[in-house]
């Protein structure tokens, strides 16, 4: 029986990384357009509205120099799948 991993976005390693090469949390909240309250919230677990998180992706992306398959993300939750069979045939 597999197991489902659901995984989300690491934003407190996906900001630490970006500040890892030189980029200050002023200048990244400059870059996306927000507070830099925000971007401490987001260090401290909350997330990001859709286009900003993607706009953080792609500053990342460009920061690091790696692919968006390498995105830090950290496993939510996990389920096991049961496949059903038809027994009726």
């Amino acid at each position: 029986m597999p197991v489902v991993a659901t995984v989300k976005t690491d934003w407190f390693r996906v900001i630490n990384d970006i500040t890892r090469n030189g980029i200050p949390l002023q200048e990244i909240a400059r870059e996306l357009d927000v507070s830099k309250s925000a971007i401490i919230g987001w260090k401290q677990g909350a997330a990001p509205n859709h286009h900003t998180g993607e706009a953080l992706i792609d500053f990342w992306c460009y920061v690091t120099k790696r692919q968006r398959t390498e995105l830090p993300v950290q496993v939510s939750s996990r389920r096991f799948v049961y496949a059903w069979r038809n027994r009726h045939a």
